[in-house]
C-alpha cells in the first residue's frame, strides 16, 4: 500500500474559523475523556482489590463492624423520629381543618377601581380585559402610557403586507 505523501496534510490552524477551532477542541476534550472512561473499569479493579483488603482487614478481622452496626442503628432511630414527627404534624392538621374550607376566590375589582389605581381611564381598562394577548408600554417611572392589543397589531401588519405585496405585484 502506498503511503500518503505529507504534503496532501494541511494543518494549518491559524486558517481555521472560531468555529472551527471550538469544534476541534470539544472533539478532542470529548474523546480523552472516551479514552479515559474506557480505562475506569480497570482503576475500579483496582480500587476495589487494595481498599478490598483494607476493609476485610478493619471490618472483620479488627471487627469495626459493631461500630458500624451502631452507627447504622442510630441513623435508622434519627430517620424515624424525623420521619414520624411529620407524619404527626401531617394527622394533627388534617384533624384541625377536616371539613373547612378556608380558601376563598379573591372579589374581582372593578374596573373603576384598576383605573383609579393606575390613573387610566376607565374606557381603557374595559377594553384591555377583551384582550387576550398584548402589550403594556411604560414610561421611565414604570407607570403605564399605553395598552396595545397584540392579536390587532398583528393583523394591522398583515393587512399591510398583503396591500404591499398587492401594489408590488400591480406595478410589475
Amino acid at each position: 500500500m502506498k503511503k500518503p505523501s505529507p504534503q496532501l496534510i494541511i494543518d494549518r490552524p491559524d486558517l481555521m474559523t472560531w468555529r472551527q477551532r471550538a469544534m476541534f477542541g470539544a472533539l478532542t476534550a470529548a474523546f480523552w475523556i472516551v479514552w479515559f472512561a474506557l480505562w475506569l473499569p480497570v482503576v475500579t479493579m483496582a480500587g476495589w482489590l487494595f481498599f478490598g483488603l483494607r476493609f476485610q482487614r478493619h471490618m472483620l478481622q479488627l471487627e469495626g463492624y459493631h461500630g458500624f452496626l451502631g452507627l447504622v442503628g442510630a441513623y435508622a432511630l434519627v430517620i424515624m423520629a424525623m420521619g414520624g414527627s411529620l407524619l404527626l404534624w401531617a394527622k394533627y392538621n388534617h384533624l384541625r381543618f377536616r371539613g373547612v374550607d378556608r380558601r376563598r376566590d379573591f372579589p374581582v375589582p372593578a374596573p373603576a377601581a384598576i383605573a383609579q389605581s393606575f390613573g387610566l381611564s376607565e374606557e381603557l381598562i374595559c377594553s384591555a380585559r377583551q384582550h387576550q394577548v398584548m402589550t403594556v408600554h411604560h414610561d421611565d417611572h414604570g407607570a403605564i402610557v399605553r395598552i396595545e392589543d397584540r392579536a390587532a397589531a398583528r393583523e394591522a401588519r398583515a393587512k399591510a403586507v398583503v396591500a404591499e405585496a398587492r401594489s408590488l405585484a400591480a406595478t410589475h
